[in-house]
């Protein structure tokens, strides 16, 4: 384990001169990833504690040398899981994104930094699933950070998993830590302003992003394919379809008329989804549910805290210092002060 800690603070510390000399504005990339990047750069200490933790746990499940395993970035947004897997030695990195425009842009951050990525999959699970297969790739590590909470569907999601044809584990990280009422409450009103003031488009904004209220919009989806509907019954329909997409509110509300019930229930208070691309807003994830589903298909599973990352703020770092503390005494199931948490899939088998 000492050595895995070494190789990941070495690693770190090489990227972190690679980005202190980097001109993010000269980059050919969408104003999206400029500022999103322009974030890691400022904040380059407190976002390593984060990925320091990850990837120690996400070696530690490799069942042969860095040198010969092969890394997944799902969801990897600017590309910085990626240049870390690289750096520190992976045989094979693979990027994946599901918005094009990332996709395009941390090909162009890689030449600036001059990290090259071996391969880059456009789209979701299962275009990703479908590349592992079709080009024989043998992976064994897909890790994330910050992606778990905006996944539409877990059960499906882990399901498509399964299919690739590799014996390899899954690590992922995210700070909606539905067990650390700080973290819930702060989520819950981001949630709430999402769903039903919706959010003002700033610099950096993702243009496949929805900025107006969620449930306009599925007054709006149900209005155009159920015309003949009174608006009371509209919108009372809108309100229950919270947290599905499209094509799964246009379902649901046919069942309803045909049959007088829906079968889709709404579990949690302000968990929501935008219903064109089915992004959640930081999913406040009931992870016992979320562990039998795992379970129920023969999975390894594990949930572990994640401690707070130290920023250059020495004043705030005193109390981060103290928390960290009574983390590590609780143990890795403690969720209730950590700000993040990793889910922990290990060896699933081809």
């Amino acid at each position: 384990m000492n050595a895995i800690k070494t190789s990941v603070k070495a690693t770190i510390y090489e990227l972190s001169l690679k980005m202190d000399a980097l001109h993010i504005g000269s980059i050919a990339i969408s104003e999206y990833n400029k500022v999103y990047l322009g974030k890691y750069k400022r904040d380059f200490d407190f976002f390593m504690s984060m990925y320091r933790q990850l990837l120690y746990k996400a070696i530690k499940k490799l069942n042969r040398p860095v040198s010969e395993s092969t890394f997944i970035d799902y969801g990897g947004g600017c590309g910085i899981l990626s240049f870390l897997a690289k750096e520190i030695g992976f045989k094979k990195v693979i990027y994946n994104d599901s918005y094009a425009v990332s996709v395009h842009d941390v090909k162009e951050i890689s030449k600036a930094l001059n990290i090259v990525i071996d391969a880059y999959v456009h789209g979701d699970i299962e275009e990703l699933v479908s590349y592992v297969n079709k080009n024989n790739v043998r992976v064994d590590l897909i890790c994330s950070f910050d992606v778990l909470e905006h996944i539409y569907d877990l059960d499906h999601w882990i399901g498509s998993l399964i299919a690739i044809d590799s014996n390899f584990s899954l690590v992922f990280m995210t700070g909606a830590n539905p067990r650390n009422p700080l973290i819930a409450r702060r989520l819950r009103k981001l949630q709430v302003k999402a769903e039903l003031y919706g959010q003002k488009k700033e610099r950096g904004w993702k243009e496949i992003d929805l900025n107006t209220p969620y449930l306009n919009a599925r007054e709006e989806i149900i209005r155009t394919n159920f015309p003949a509907l009174a608006e009371e019954e509209l919108v009372d329909l809108a309100k229950r379809t919270r947290g599905l997409k499209k094509e799964d509110i246009i379902q649901e509300v046919a069942r309803y008329l045909k049959h007088g019930v829906m079968k889709y229930a709404m579990v949690h208070e302000t968990n929501t989804c935008d219903p064109y691309t089915g992004n959640r807003v930081e999913n406040l994830i009931d992870l016992e549910a979320l562990k039998r589903m795992i379970v129920s298909k023969q999975l390894k599973v594990d949930i572990t805290n994640t401690e707070y990352g130290y920023s250059k703020n020495k004043l705030l770092n005193m109390p981060k210092f103290m928390l960290n503390l009574i983390i590590r005494i609780s143990g890795p199931h403690s969720l209730f002060l950590a700000p993040a948490y990793t889910l922990e899939i290990e060896n699933i088998p081809c």
